[in-house]
Order: C-alpha cells, then sequence, then structure tokens
C-alpha cells in the first residue's frame, strides 16, 4: 500500500513539472513577439544529363597546324635583337702610302661638305684642285722624311704615279675607303655647315647618301679630264706653251722695269710685254675651251690648273706618264661607280 502511494507521488510531480515548462515556454514567445514559420526548402529539379548525351558530341574540324600553341598559352619573349656587327676590313699597308692616307682622305671629303649650303641645297666643296693643295701643305698619310716638301712630293709622285702602282693602291684601299668614310660620317661628329648655322653633329643615312652622289659626279668629271690628256697630247703641249708664254711675260715685264728706271724710251719694251700677255692669255683660253669640251660642268679656272699639273707630271717621261692618266681614269670611274653604289644602298 506503501508502494503505491509513492508511485502516485511520482507521476503527479511529473505532471505538475510537465505543466510548468509548458507555461514558461508560452510565456517567453509572448515576450518577444517573434514570427516563427517553418522553412520550406525549394524542391530540386531531377539531374539532368550534358545535351551530348542525347544528341551526341558535335565535332568540329581544326584547321590549326600541329606545330600552332594552344590560345591560353603565354608566347614566349621574342629573342634580343642581334648587335649589329662593325665591318672590319683586314690590310697590309703599304710602305709609302699608308693607311692614315684613307683616314686623311675622309676627312677631306667630309670636311668639305655641307648638309645644307648657302643656297639651301647639300653641297660639296671637294676638288681635285682643293685635294691637290690639301696634300701639298702636310703630305698626311705619306712615309716621307725630311723638311724638304719638294723632295718629298717628287718621291711621292716617283714611286705611286705609275700605272701599276697606282691600280696596286686602289686595290689595297679602296674598299677601306669607302667603309672608313661611311661609318666615320654616321659615328663621328664634327662641325658642319647647315644653312647660317653650323652643327655639331653626325651624319644621317641620307645626308651620306647624298655626300657620296655629289663626290662621285666630281670624280667622273675628274677622270673625263685624266682620259682627256691621255688621249690627246695636244692638251699637255697647250700647257707647256702656256708655260713658255708666261715666262716671256716675266722677261718683257722686266726689260719694262729696267727701262722705266734708266729714265729710257719705254715705247717698245711696253709694246712687247702687251704682245707677251696677250698670247698667253689666248693660250691660256684655248686650253680651258678644249677642256670644257670634255667637261662641261667644269669650272674655267679648275680645268686650266689641272692642264699645269698634268703637264709638270708628264714633264720628264711623257709616254709614260700619259699611260698613268689613262690608269687613273679608270680608276676613278671605278670610285665614282662604288659610291653610287654605296649611296643605293643607304637609301
Amino acid at each position: 500500500m506503501k508502494e503505491k502511494r509513492t508511485a502516485l507521488i511520482l507521476i503527479a510531480s511529473a505532471v505538475v513539472l510537465a505543466a510548468g515548462a509548458f507555461l514558461m515556454l508560452n510565456r517567453g514567445d509572448d515576450q518577444s513577439q517573434e514570427v516563427r514559420s517553418e522553412i520550406t526548402q525549394p524542391a530540386e529539379e531531377p539531374a539532368k544529363a550534358p545535351d551530348w548525351v542525347d544528341k551526341g558530341q558535335e565535332a568540329k574540324p581544326d584547321y590549326a597546324p600541329a606545330t600552332a600553341q594552344p590560345e591560353d598559352v603565354t608566347p614566349p619573349p621574342p629573342p634580343p635583337a642581334p648587335e649589329q656587327d662593325t665591318e672590319t676590313i683586314e690590310i697590309t699597308e703599304d710602305r709609302m702610302v699608308r693607311f692614315t692616307f684613307v683616314e686623311s682622305l675622309s676627312d677631306f671629303l667630309l670636311q668639305r661638305f655641307q648638309p645644307r649650303g648657302a643656297n639651301g641645297k647639300p653641297d660639296s666643296l671637294a676638288s681635285a684642285v682643293a685635294l691637290n693643295k690639301y696634300y701639298g701643305r702636310e703630305l698626311e698619310g705619306f712615309a716621307v722624311s725630311g723638311d724638304d716638301i719638294r723632295a718629298s712630293r717628287k718621291a711621292i709622285y716617283d714611286y705611286a704615279f705609275t700605272p701599276g702602282m697606282l691600280k696596286t693602291l686602289y686595290e689595297l684601299y679602296a674598299p677601306a675607303f669607302l667603309v672608313h668614310l661611311v661609318d666615320t660620317a654616321a659615328s663621328t661628329e664634327r662641325e658642319y655647315v647647315v644653312g647660317n648655322e653650323k652643327e655639331l653633329r653626325t651624319l644621317t643615312n641620307e645626308e651620306i647618301a647624298v655626300m657620296l652622289r655629289l663626290n662621285a659626279r666630281r670624280i667622273e668629271r675628274t677622270a673625263d679630264l685624266f682620259r682627256a690628256f691621255a688621249d690627246d697630247p695636244s692638251i699637255i703641249e697647250a700647257a707647256g706653251k702656256y708655260r713658255r708664254a708666261a715666262k716671256a711675260v716675266e722677261r718683257a715685264n722686266g726689260q719694262l722695269q729696267q727701262a722705266i728706271a734708266e729714265e729710257k724710251n719705254t715705247a717698245e719694251a711696253s709694246d712687247r710685254l702687251k704682245q707677251a700677255i696677250l698670247l698667253r692669255e689666248r693660250t691660256r683660253a684655248e686650253i680651258v675651251s678644249q677642256l670644257r669640251q670634255v667637261c662641261q660642268s667644269c669650272g674655267g679656272s679648275e680645268v686650266f690648273y689641272l692642264s699645269q699639273w698634268a703637264y709638270r707630271r708628264v714633264l720628264d717621261q711623257p709616254e709614260e706618264k700619259l699611260k698613268t692618266f689613262a690608269a687613273a681614269a679608270d680608276i676613278l670611274d671605278d670610285l665614282a661607280v662604288r659610291f653610287q653604289e654605296k649611296a643605293d644602298e643607304l637609301k
């Protein structure tokens, strides 16, 4: 009886605790005023197979070459540009005409080139006359000794001014000369006349090409004159006639001065001087006229100067030296062609 009473008490206590818990939960919901609802998950669509399972995979032809890289592959960086090699020419120097002659000849041409001259166009002041005077002062590039410049010049002409030696020297130095001239113009700054100003700078390829063409024409003109000396000995004879006429003028002038000093009648001496001058000038005009037929674009003073220079070269050995002028003309023609071809390469 006692055990039943205990069981009833436990059951009643459990009912009371359950009712209290229910009342407490209901009270908390009223105080928070929250609206709670049941969350319903969206219905999942049934899994679908890819379209190609039902329709089959469409094959597209690939026309790319087998060596083509995939589109998403980053191409490798380009290889570095190779350094431009400077042209090197090995030569053996001549014992008399040294390589410094090539260097000084390049300087001669560059010093006289004007990218824009007084007329607004490129110009070159280089000429055969200027070249002869240039080397007549210093003989740069020639292995000569002593202070007697006349003797040194004669030694150079005796050695180099023959057909065989001219050809040998040209074959030895011509390629190196052209390379050195172009490289120096492009890489070495110097003062150039540009209009009314002077600029310290190098030359562009276009300016170098213009310089080469201008000098090529001058070289061709000199070649024409040299060939005329070789083919027509009368030109050299006329040059000799002029020198004799010039000597006659000097003698006639001396006689006139003596007559004046001695207070004698000067009419005869004066007339003699006039006739000598007329003969000299007539001879000069004949030389210029004859050479201008060979080179119409040449100046009168230029062709006359070269005729006198040629006369001095052939004075002792006329037959042999006339052949040398023919060889020199061929060499100059070839050099002019090289200048033109190099100018075309620089376009």
